[in-house]
């Protein structure tokens, strides 16, 4: 199956993740790229919010959710905006006053447009087949949680988690389930292809549209670093590709596309000056951020503090501005110096304890995998986990910290990219402990997580090397003929747009043939489907696509979820009494999966109590040996109490459970 025929689907998805931010941004009086830009994570608002406010009134998720919830914050939007500019010239005139060039409009969009065919193109060829999926851990859950969402009707982040059984923490990001769910009820796609749509949105949609808005943020329109931050986003392994491989961490990879995003806005907010022409907009670009922040953190919470650890260093600088200021008008205004005093005081306080305990529980998995130099160069050659070095991005970066020392213009960059490699360097090389946990434990201690945050300022700084390098080379050209090309660049347009396609077009080529190219290649087996996958396979997918047709709908089926069957719920909608690795404490859940042969009045008891009736059979192949807690539910073939269904293959079977009779 090509990817062609589910296009709509693709489109669809776009569409979930883009119409209903986009007209919360016209109300909010945006205008211009802002509006495309902003309009992933106020969608991403609206879910997250009224997906959990659904869940609590008891009101299943459905379009007809999401869109009462688009009309319910446009409203409260439109109020807003309404109450701040009663006495102020709006902010469509002052838009339609300003002027508009190719450099506002144009270039943003076509930066956005091919950074995205490449990331598509690269995804779709990292999963194959449109129906093909992660046949790794984290999908299990992801997969399943999908379905939860459709069968239960409820998309609240409060209570997803509840899906691991009982005893599970019920708290679990769901705005990326909640947009699959929406895929599958509008197209009738299957989960799987839901899943991949909302991903490939995520990585191409999302992410570029992000990267291109900081980069305008921080540089205006400059419309070489527009494009070169378009490019480059779509250059690196780090972040969309190694998320998508690793866990795989869907949820996190869309919250981490917003990180960009959510950064612009901090900068604008910060410097004051809205760099669209929006200048009486300051409000909304507040209530813009709450927005995107409510968007981002329902996506996945760990964003938060990558936002507030890769802010500090713009906002200690602004801070020490305004406090030199402050003390040097200490005489004639003693009490905003002591107002400032205890504003800063209390940042300080709640950014302390946003640090500190918004954060998931202890989980020390994953040890250093690195020396602290083999871990140092692995990010500063954008190698992280052992992917191929990217020297292509690596010299633009190195270009781009050196032009902003020069120039001491935006230093704050090269700190909050400094950060992000030693927090890198500490997971990856440091030995357990307080201090790694301390640092990086918002995020798992993993270290891959933490390798996703360097392209986030990778690329920003790679696209102002860019422009660097022209710069250098300019200056490095003799007077005379430095001279010549500045006349004909200032007078002729078509010679400045066929430069900056040129350039463009040799970043993109540079990019899209570059390492990214062999990485997909490398990992490309992990989507594979075939009879050797290791979560599923075509025998065992055959299987639980026609088992609502054996099994009635109150009934649940006993199952080992670390060889697939617990993809019985995702792919056939029959409830499975364990759903994922991370299984819920139940003791009687526990004693039919390691005792069912026995059916001793325990575990018949048991049977009962859960409504258990089958149990599906995949063999002894799985992801991890899972020791003597599945015995129960593996090799049943011949044993007495199971009376067989239906079967695809040897290792795909599923029995009724007659042994309690």
């Amino acid at each position: 199956m090509s990817w062609i025929p589910v296009l709509p689907v693709l489109l669809v998805t776009a569409g979930l993740v883009v119409i209903p931010g986009l007209i919360v941004a016209l109300t909010l009086r945006f205008r211009g790229f802002s509006v495309l830009a902003l309009a992933p994570a106020f969608s991403a608002a609206v879910v997250g919010v009224f997906g959990v406010i659904g869940g609590i009134l008891g009101v299943e998720w459905s379009i007809w959710v999401y869109a009462a919830g688009t009309v319910l914050t446009c409203a409260a939007a439109w109020a807003a905006t309404a109450f701040w500019t009663r006495n102020v010239k709006s902010a469509r005139s002052v838009n339609q006053s300003a002027p508009s060039s190719w450099r506002t409009i144009l270039v943003p969009f076509a930066a956005v447009a091919v950074a995205a065919a490449m990331i598509s193109r690269r995804v779709m060829q990292l999963i194959g087949q449109p129906e093909h999926f992660a046949q790794n851990f984290d999908n299990v859950f992801h997969l399943n949680a999908i379905r939860h969402v459709l069968e239960t009707g409820n998309a609240s982040s409060l209570t997803l988690g509840e899906l691991q059984g009982e005893g599970g923490v019920g708290v679990y990001p769901a705005v990326w389930h909640s947009f699959a769910a929406l895929t599958v009820q509008l197209t009738d796609a299957s989960v799987p292809l839901a899943e991949n749509a909302i991903n490939i949105v995520s990585a191409s949609v999302v992410w570029t549209l992000a990267c291109v808005f900081f980069a305008r943020s921080v540089f205006g329109n400059n419309p070489l670093i527009t494009l070169a931050a378009g490019i480059l986003s779509a250059s690196q392994i780090a972040f969309p590709y190694l998320l998508l491989v690793w866990g795989p961490l869907f949820p996190n990879t869309l919250a981490t596309a917003m990180l960009p995003l959510l950064l612009g806005i901090v900068v604008r907010l910060f410097r004051g000056a809205d760099l669209d022409q929006d200048q009486h907009l300051q409000r909304s670009w507040w209530l813009a951020f709450l927005l995107a922040l409510a968007g981002a953190s329902t996506a996945h919470m760990s964003v938060v503090n990558a936002l507030l650890v890769f802010s500090l260093p713009l906002i200690l600088t602004v801070w020490w501005r305004v406090a030199k200021q402050r003390w040097t008008n200490r005489a004639e205004a003693p009490s905003s110096l002591v107002l400032f005093g205890i504003l800063t005081a209390a940042g300080a306080v709640v950014a302390t304890l946003v640090w500190l305990y918004l954060r998931p529980a202890f989980y020390d998995s994953w040890g250093p995998h690195d020396t602290t130099g083999g871990a140092i160069g692995e990010a500063l050659t954008n190698s992280p986990m052992g992917t191929p070095a990217n020297w292509f991005v690596t010299i633009l970066v190195l270009a781009g910290a050196v032009y902003l020392f020069q120039t001491k213009t935006n230093r704050w960059l090269i700190a909050s990219y400094a950060l992000a490699v030693w927090f890198y360097v500490v997971d990856a090389s440091q030995e357990r402990g307080f201090l790694r946990n301390f640092l990086t434990g918002n995020w798992y201690q993993d270290t891959n997580r933490l390798a996703a945050f360097l392209p986030v300022f990778a690329t920003i700084l790679g696209a102002v090397g860019a422009w660097a390098i022209l710069q250098w080379i300019l200056k490095a050209m003799p007077e005379r003929t430095a001279r010549r090309l500045e006349v004909r660049w200032a007078n002729a347009q078509s010679l400045r747009v066929l430069a900056l396609t040129i350039l463009t077009a040799s970043l993109a080529l540079f990019g899209y043939f570059g390492p990214v190219k062999a990485y997909i290649q490398f990992t490309m087996s992990l989507y594979s489907f075939d009879e050797s996958s290791p979560l599923l396979t075509p025998t065992e997918l055959e299987l639980v696509e026609v088992i609502d047709e054996y099994v009635p709908e109150d009934a649940v089926i006993a199952n080992n979820p670390w060889n697939g069957s617990s993809m019985a719920y995702a792919f056939g909608g029959r409830e499975v009494l364990t759903p994922h690795m991370f299984a819920s404490t139940d003791p009687e859940r526990i004693l039919i999966s390691a005792e069912l042969p026995e059916f001793d009045a325990d575990v018949c008891a048991a049977l009962q109590d859960e409504d258990v009736e089958y149990v599906l059979d995949f063999g002894t192949r799985a992801l991890s040996d899972t020791g003597p807690e599945y015995a129960g539910v593996m090799d049943l073939a011949g044993k007495p109490g199971f009376e067989l269904v239906k079967s695809t293959g040897p290792d795909a079977n599923l029995y009724r459970i007659t042994g309690c009779d």
